[in-house]
């Protein structure tokens, strides 16, 4: 069996065709560190953080994502079980929970360029773990800390389904409202074959709002949910859509400017889409200088100024109003009355 693929499912005559279209395109290969179509690639690809080859699909209907809408994605995969999610940052760091790690090392891999678990498709790459750097302030879960760096065993090559996700610098701001999304797997069993990806948009919930929300309809004599600085929340208050278990270390992304950068990362909660219970996540712009420590020459996207986005906002309404080189905007034409109307008076003055 693959071994960054999880056990076959029950229906083991659909297992065995899975497994024949794997092997045609992938071979005995398969169950080796560094194997699948996405880590032989032999040509260069060049890109951008938080930038896939495709915009992010709306409209279909449902919560499946398609092949190449988040290629930062992967399948932390624990003895050939996914067990977290996580996103690529470089050729060769991921970045994860904390709480995904208690087991040796050896037995954890990086599946990368795959939107459905039991299908992974001919670009996908299976990759071992080198080493694990996790924040020295975790204590356990609900804690600080929540956050670990992931050496791969090799680089990967990029591709059309495995790409990076942006850093934020430390300055940039998400504000209260501010429509993210946030994707895994989730709990495999309650997720049909072929377990594809899913995807779920939510709002930011600031921190105040957050740890109130915990406080509410706690039980007799429970300790009440610290919101720390280093935490981020979003969700909904009404529950019904979260992430949840099997999601843990995967991505909540934000756009900024016109990349997508990685707000947070999938922390903990209590229960899965209960009403005041959001999903808190690590806040990575906390982790700037620990993330830089590791990995020296990782860039940080900066938020645009206020300048710069109005230039860019103005311009696009320009180019989508104007039909001709006269320019028909209503300052314009409240000008041009306004020059009569003072030459006019000007004439009566005269008289």
């Amino acid at each position: 069996m693959p071994a960054c693929l999880p056990p076959p499912p029950k229906n083991v005559q659909n297992w065995a065709l899975v497994k024949t279209s794997v092997g045609k395109r992938v071979g005995r290969q398969w169950g080796k560190d560094g194997v699948g179509g996405g880590c032989r690639n032999h040509f260069p690809f060049l890109a951008a953080c938080g930038q896939p080859p495709i915009s992010l699909n709306r409209i279909v209907k449902g919560q499946d994502t398609v092949p190449g809408e988040f290629p930062w994605q992967i399948s932390l995969q624990l003895n050939k079980r996914h067990v977290c999610g996580g996103s690529l940052i470089s050729d060769e760091w991921v970045i994860t929970a904390a709480h995904c790690f208690y087991q040796d090392l050896s037995q954890y891999q990086v599946l990368l360029g795959v939107t459905q678990l039991s299908n992974p498709g001919p670009q996908a790459c299976c990759l071992g773990v080198k080493q694990v750097i996790v924040n020295p302030t975790y204590a356990g879960q609900t804690s600080s800390g929540d956050i670990a760096l992931v050496q791969l065993s090799r680089r990967v090559q990029y591709s059309d389904l495995i790409l990076p996700i942006c850093l934020p610098d430390a300055s940039v701001k998400f504000p209260p409202g501010k429509v993210c999304w946030v994707t895994g797997w989730g709990n495999l069993l309650d997720l049909p074959s072929p377990q594809t990806l899913q995807k779920l948009q939510v709002p930011i919930i600031d921190s105040r709002t957050c740890g109130e929300l915990y406080r509410t309809n706690m039980g007799d004599g429970l300790t009440p949910r610290i919101i720390k600085e280093d935490m981020i929340c979003a969700g909904f208050a009404e529950g019904l859509k979260d992430a949840c278990k099997g999601d843990s270390g995967g991505p909540m992304v934000c756009l900024i400017g016109h990349s997508w950068v990685l707000a947070g990362i999938v922390s903990w909660g209590e229960g899965c889409a209960i009403k005041n219970r959001p999903g808190v996540y690590s806040r990575l712009t906390y982790y700037q200088n620990w993330i830089h420590r590791y990995i020296p020459d990782i860039q940080f996207v900066k938020e645009q100024n206020s300048h710069g986005v109005r230039e860019l906002r103005d311009w696009r309404q320009y180019t989508k109003v104007q039909k001709s080189p006269v320019d028909h905007s209503p300052s314009h034409g409240f000008s041009l009355m306004a020059s009569r109307l003072v030459f006019i008076v000007c004439l009566l003055i005269a008289m």
